[in-house]
């Protein structure tokens, strides 16, 4: 195979798989049909994370930041990596975070945060997002620009540095898997449609 990359040598590079796209892709692509693959394939990305992450973390809880964004090289391309770690981690813009708790096989969403733009152009025409979880969004994002983190799950150590807090229950549950099912529900975004995930 011409291009193999280096990382899966059962697949090409990902310029190679770029450029073929480009050069033989479709054209005139709706946004609606990328939103839809792009939430489909988060929900498979997550499960996949999920498994390693139970595997890895050995059972124990652990999060999973996931992290969106356009490449520069590649203008028509977007790059996800998904993060998993022991500890929660600081809220920054351009990321969402999930809570897994693999002993009670629960999901928790902790937050979603857009690109510093996209957060200053939502909160300067606040009218364009009239519904309650919009305002409620958009209260989030003003609390993250004041450094108020006690509403992301942080508190003050006795020196004034950020901390977690073990106490923080604001997380929302998202999913709970049936334990012989192994399966949960779970929403991918504010709306009613949901997509299945795994859990092991």
């Amino acid at each position: 195979m011409e291009n193999r990359s280096l990382i899966d040598p059962t697949r090409k590079t990902v310029g190679s798989i770029y450029r073929d796209a480009q050069m033989n892709g479709e054209r005139g692509v709706i946004i609606g049909d990328v939103n839809y693959e792009m939430r489909k394939s988060l929900v498979v990305d997550l499960n996949e994370t999920i498994v390693r992450g139970t595997e890895e973390f050995e059972g124990r809880l652990f999060y999973i930041t996931v992290y969106e964004k356009k490449d520069l090289q590649m203008k028509n391309a977007l790059i996800r990596r998904l993060i998993k770690t022991k500890y929660r981690p600081y809220p920054e813009a351009d990321t969402m975070v999930y809570k897994v708790v693999p002993s009670s096989n629960e999901i928790f969403f902790c937050w979603n945060l857009p690109a510093r733009f996209e957060m200053i152009n939502m909160l300067n025409t606040p009218e364009l997002r009239p519904k309650q979880h919009e305002q409620e969004e958009l209260q989030m994002f003003r609390h993250w620009e004041h450094d108020r983190l006690e509403y992301y799950g942080f508190t003050k150590d006795d020196m004034g540095n950020w901390k977690a807090n073990p106490l923080f229950c604001g997380d929302l549950l998202i999913s709970k898997a049936n334990p012989e099912e192994k399966t949960v529900s779970m929403h991918t975004s504010t709306s009613s449609q949901k997509d299945s995930c795994v859990i092991s």
